[in-house]
């Protein structure tokens, strides 16, 4: 693989906010690249400032590299300036870690966390240089696979996926990257061949394998093409959400971006049942960390980051058994000095009163939070409707 920083370099006086595309990170990885290694870009569809704080792809990015024989690196949609600069230049789409050209990769991995990303997919599809729909790629040519939220209904993109991943991805990821590699050990023979293998992997989808029938709009029946693809696709779980204590190592962006501060990931899934809530369905079960880990994840991470403040995510973060507590030894940490902001996303209004106890309990604490700099922001989610409805 060569760095394209020598063509980059020059074009990026004449763009905006040109910090996006330099990478240099705290907390990235010097991914390691060979013959016999499996190489993956993960790439969020959407500009830095959004893609970077995203907690999939940083999860993903750390297990990868971890992992013997694997390589990972990352890369966002160019903003239109660059965009146009690059097309102009015949510059490549490229990873943000080394700059290396996007079609070098072994799989081209896309976070689709919101439909609005799927025209931004194929733009950068086509901005490696790697044929948009699937059908015209050859051995050669990247994987291209999409795993998030909006993967639980593929068939809008499916004309353009090699690979689709439901649920989870901390163990999935590693088990297509085996396959990848024997395929590679192999001599790398056809696609279709590789995609075979993967239908075989629990949670992965390979469209080209089957057949889709509709009745105008609607979908009528999947069935299978081949042997080695299974009628029903379950979705990924992973059942115990302590074994997975991801990012340790939370990116630090030299740029202004949303979310900036450490986040960790309290539990995933909800048990609230809303139906206009699409999260809340596709990642049940409910599966909580455990509250020691969490004051851990946010120490260390703290420490590593050098952030003031500290966002616990989730869908319901009120719901959190023991959330008083944590949010309690969190802002009177001593090694946090009285400094730490702790915030409290996707709220519901008739819990705010509970929440708000972490940090009101009574007058003298919160005269005591105050007085140490510490505070808890209260965000109230969107999830204010009639469950039932």
């Amino acid at each position: 693989m060569t760095s394209l920083w020598a063509q980059l370099e020059p074009l990026l006086a004449r763009v905006g906010k040109p910090a996006r595309y330099i990478g240099c990170e705290l907390g990235t990885v010097d991914a390691h690249h060979g013959p016999g290694v499996v190489s993956w870009l993960l790439l969020y569809p959407d500009t830095y400032e959004i893609g970077l704080p995203n907690q999939g792809l940083q999860i993903l990015y750390e297990i990868l590299n971890e992992r013997p024989g694997v390589a990972a690196e990352r890369s966002y949609a160019p903003w239109v300036d660059l965009e146009a600069e690059m097309r102009s230049a015949g510059l490549p789409l490229f990873s943000v870690d080394s700059h290396r050209p996007a079609s070098d990769f072994d799989l081209l991995a896309f976070n689709l966390s919101a439909e609005l990303t799927y025209t931004n997919l194929l733009n950068c599809v086509d901005l490696a240089g790697v044929p948009v729909r699937a059908s015209q790629r050859r051995p050669h040519d990247p994987l291209v696979i999409a795993g998030g939220h909006c993967t639980y209904n593929p068939e809008p993109i499916a004309d353009y996926l090699d690979v689709v991943v439901l649920g989870d991805g901390e163990e999935v990821v590693s088990e297509i990257s085996e396959v990848v590699r024997d395929w590679k050990a192999d001599g790398r023979g056809s696609r279709d061949e590789v995609l075979r293998r993967l239908a075989g992997v629990e949670g992965v989808y390979v469209p080209s394998l089957y057949h889709v029938t509709y009745d105008g709009p609607r979908i009528v029946s999947i069935e299978p093409t081949v042997p080695e693809a299974p009628e029903r696709v379950s979705k990924r779980t992973i059942a115990d959400l302590a074994e997975w204590p991801y990012p340790r190592r939370q990116l630090v962006p030299v740029t202004e971006v949303v979310h900036d501060r450490l986040n960790v990931e309290v539990f995933r899934g909800c048990t609230r049942g809303c139906r206009f809530c699409q999260a809340g369905m596709i990642t049940r079960p409910v599966r909580e960390r455990p509250a020691e880990q969490v004051r851990t994840m946010v120490s260390e991470g703290l420490r590593r980051t050098g952030y003031d403040e500290v966002a616990l995510t989730s869908l319901s973060t009120a719901d959190f058994s023991g959330i008083d507590h944590v949010v309690r030894d969190i802002v009177d940490d001593p090694t946090n000095c009285g400094q730490v902001s702790v915030s409290l996303p996707s709220l519901r209004r008739r819990l705010h009163r509970r929440c708000r106890s972490a940090d009101t309990e009574g007058p003298a604490h919160r005269a005591h939070v105050r007085a140490r700099g510490g505070h808890v922001a209260h965000a109230p989610g969107h999830q204010q409707a009639d469950p039932r409805r």
